[in-house]
């Protein structure tokens, strides 16, 4: 019987849909933009763990202004509240003629090439309020020398990052240039006339559009019930300082200026930023940032507090949260994982692809980052989650045909999906923490109404820290002499490999290389040592004497090694050179283990360890005897014991106690832990199957999908289906015993493990070809990646 291989254990881009917050407070500060990044950089990883524990903590926003927005806030006039023709907020005119870029326009990142057309929509915006209060000329002309130069890019959808509704508020702009007697390039009037007749149809047949974009209405909206419905508690419409300033330039309301006023006094500086407040959003991307990019380990307490306080918002139901789809669907994602209990009927209306797009998703500007993050959720349904179980299979589709019709421009956002695609049940600790380093970008932009950077979640810190902390795990470190912790446990287990003598048994698979380096992708940190040494030499020799029962050992041999553990006592004569070898090593091993556990938790487990390897070896023992006497009948009975060889609790329960938690006898013999570890050895064993069935089958081995094959039974595709359904289930089971906390006795470092022995199980049998012991070509990349190859 072929064993599992191995048993063990952001990127926002653009289109982000806009979080549509209430929350009151919170100071907003400029960014600058950063410089390149110098990763050798002497700074020590203790001044970057508190300049990062600082961003964690403090409540400021570090958001770069919006021009579009504050050209918006400065056309209010102060009419209504003063009796005077003039400005209500001149700090806003004063802050346009301060910052034109050099080559006229007004914009982020002036010189990005596919910013052009949201510099376009800026640098109008820009014109206009200059116009309108008859300031800047001369700015004004090379404004308008820059629209003239540029205006193609309001026809170009193909290489231009579109500011989400610019097909609704440029049209109204250029208009409005009209009125002002500015004269537009013939090119970009037609346009926009255009726009506006394709409009009439679709924009008021959804209103959606209206919604967001209520600005380009202009006269025609019905500002009065726009309030009246949409307005926030702050007093804002969507959280966005234009539309909030429209509807003040058209209606008179204490609300909307107050929230103006906030926004301006929270900065201080004359500008406002395309959305205000963020605060939830930009706390939940700073907790799944450090996740992904494998420090949050280091901000622990930090990071619990905000989940603590999201998790308060999430029962109450706060709008921060819920009326923003890419904020609810992440936050539900890191509350469940990080086992809160949050319910996935809060997405009850999303489960339509069409509904979705057509009511909800161009209200909230909706793109492949926010589908994205739907996807990602539904990655986290644990059993009868219907909702989530539709929103993924419509979610998926949308993301491959997106990448299909290759419409994603953004490279880094391009490759996340790809990423995600692929790796939905497998992506392991640090082979994710090495692609999430590598896709981080602390120049990272979003696009609203207009392009802006946070600073709090895409900085200089968060990426140094993260490549320092990933280097000193990796195979060279600055000096590029030293050795790294990866290299001297490998050559530990390399030692250890030697002294037990199981480089002379030359028969079976050679894994100890991938062993250790895919447990070290599971078991992540420099205090985990003993855990990832013990947990890959465990590996190891669960595949030797799997090869050794299944391949090439007799079953006299394989007999004489049980009753050699069932006895735990060297022997002076063994029948065979390779049963000495097998029992010698494993008999060191565990008393290694077991000395090494005692010091750590101050009980023995001697007597433990060694009944489940003798329960793992009965089963080889079993299997063999199975297929070779033909007395296996049912898909039940060959799953009632097919788990117990897989390994999978053998592997866990030798290196959890080594994860800096207490484990007494009571978690071990709980009915909790038992279930986790069936139904996580369920998965491995079938996963398994399924990718070796046919290889299996020529060596009539039979399996779960074979099995069911026999004697004119079920296709082999419905076969498959089966195994396919009862991997499902199971791998469901799992999650939802690792997100329960409440009554729950087993520690989550624990079920983590199991947990990531199912993640480990998808990585390997994702790929043709059958296992990846057998065949590494595929894993080759990731490897190298962990160990050797330079960030």
């Amino acid at each position: 019987m072929t064993m599992l291989t191995l048993v063990g254990g952001g990127n926002y881009k653009l289109l982000h849909k806009f979080p549509a917050y209430s929350f009151s407070g919170g100071r907003i500060f400029i960014t600058k933009c950063c410089g390149a990044l110098d990763v050798n950089s002497p700074a020590g990883n203790r001044n970057l763990i508190e300049k990062t524990r600082e961003r964690i903590t403090n409540d400021k926003v570090e958001i770069s202004p919006s021009a579009y927005d504050t050209a918006w806030v400065a056309m209010v006039p102060a009419t209504e509240y003063s009796g005077d023709r003039r400005p209500c907020f001149p700090q806003c005119l004063d802050w346009i003629m301060e910052n034109q870029n050099a080559d006229g326009s007004w914009g982020l990142d002036p010189g990005h090439p596919f910013l052009i057309k949201d510099r376009l929509s800026c640098t109008l915006a820009c014109v206009l309020a200059l116009t309108k209060w008859g300031v800047g000329q001369q700015l004004v002309q090379n404004g308008m020398d820059f629209i003239a130069s540029n205006g193609w890019a309001a026809t170009n959808n193909n290489d231009q990052f579109s500011p989400i509704g610019f097909d609704i508020m440029f049209p109204w702009m250029v208009n409005y240039a009209k009125e002002l007697d500015l004269t537009l390039p013939s090119t970009l009037t037609s346009h926009a006339d255009s726009l506006r007749h394709i409009q009439d149809p679709e924009i008021r047949r959804k209103q959606s559009v209206q919604v967001y974009a209520l600005e380009g209405l202009g006269k025609s909206c019905n500002w009065k019930g726009v309030i009246s419905e949409y307005q926030k508690s702050n007093g804002s419409l969507f959280n966005s300082p234009a539309t909030t300033a429209a509807a003040l330039i058209h209606c008179r309301d204490e609300k909307c200026f107050e929230y103006l006023i906030s926004v301006l006094n929270a900065n201080c500086s004359g500008w406002v930023p395309t959305i205000y407040p963020m605060d939830i959003y930009t706390r939940l991307c700073v907790v799944d940032t450090l996740e992904k990019l494998g420090v949050s380990r280091y901000f622990e307490f930090e990071l619990r507090n905000i989940l603590d306080e999201i998790y308060g918002s999430w029962l109450e139901k706060r709008d921060e949260i819920f009326s923003d789809i890419t904020c609810r669907a992440m936050a539900f994602r890191l509350l469940r994982i990080n086992g809160y209990d949050v319910s996935s009927d809060e997405f009850a209306e999303f489960v339509d692809q069409e509904h979705f797009f057509d009511t909800v998703g161009i209200q909230y500007g909706c793109g492949v980052s926010t589908v994205l993050e739907l996807y990602r959720a539904s990655q986290a349904r644990i059993c009868d989650e219907a909702i989530l179980d539709k929103i993924h299979d419509w979610t998926s589709a949308f993301l491959k045909q997106q990448l299909l019709n290759q419409s994603i421009l953004d490279k880094r956002l391009r490759k996340q999906v790809e990423y995600d695609l692929k790796n939905f049940y497998g992506t392991l600790d640090q082979f994710g923490i090495r692609r999430s380093i590598e896709l981080y970008d602390a120049r990272h932009f979003q696009i609203l109404k207009t392009a802006y950077r946070c600073t709090t979640v895409h900085n200089e810190d968060f990426i140094l820290f993260s490549v320092q902390n990933f280097r000193i795990s990796q195979s060279r470190y600055q000096t590029r002499i030293s050795q790294s912790r990866y290299q001297e446990e490998l050559q530990q287990i390399e030692r250890w490999y030697d002294e037990c003598r199981l480089d002379r048994l030359h028969r079976g698979r050679k894994i100890l290389r991938m062993s250790y380096v895919l447990t070290a992708a599971i078991i992540v940190g420099p205090e985990l040592s003993l855990a990832r040494i013990f947990y890959a030499q465990a590996v190891v020799l669960t595949f030797c004497l799997d090869d050794f029962f299944d391949l090439y050992g007799s079953r006299e041999e394989a007999f004489s090694i049980i009753e050699l553990v069932s006895n735990w006592k060297p022997e002076t004569n063994y029948c065979s050179q390779e049963v000495e070898i097998l029992f010698t090593a494993l008999y060191k091993t565990v008393n290694e283990v077991a000395e090494k556990a005692y010091d750590k938790q101050g009980c023995c487990i001697k007597d433990v360890i060694v009944s489940m390897w003798l329960e793992v070896l009965m089963n080889f023992a079993r299997e063999k005897d199975s297929w070779n006497q033909n007395n296996v009948s049912t898909l039940d009975e060959y799953l009632s014991f097919a788990w117990k060889s897989i390994g999978c609790n053998l592997c866990v329960f030798t290196s959890i106690h080594f994860l800096g938690i207490k484990i007494s006898q009571d978690i071990y013999t709980s009915t909790e832990y038992t279930s986790l570890c069936e139904h996580s050895s369920l998965v491995c064993r079938l996963l398994n199957d399924l990718k070796t069935f046919k290889r299996e089958h020529e060596e009539g081995v039979l399996n779960s999908v074979s099995l069911q094959t026999l004697d004119g039974g079920i296709s082999e595709e419905d076969a498959i289906l089966k195994v396919e359904e009862i991997i499902e289930y199971n791998r469901r089971k799992v999650l939802q015993m690792v997100y329960k906390s409440k009554g729950s006795i087993v520690p989550r470092e624990c079920k983590e493990l199991f947990w990531k022995a199912c993640e480990m199980a998808h990585c390997l049998y994702s790929r043709d070809g059958g296992d990846e012991f057998s065949s590494q070509r595929d894993i080759a990349n990731d490897i190298n990646g962990l160990i050797s190859e330079p960030l």
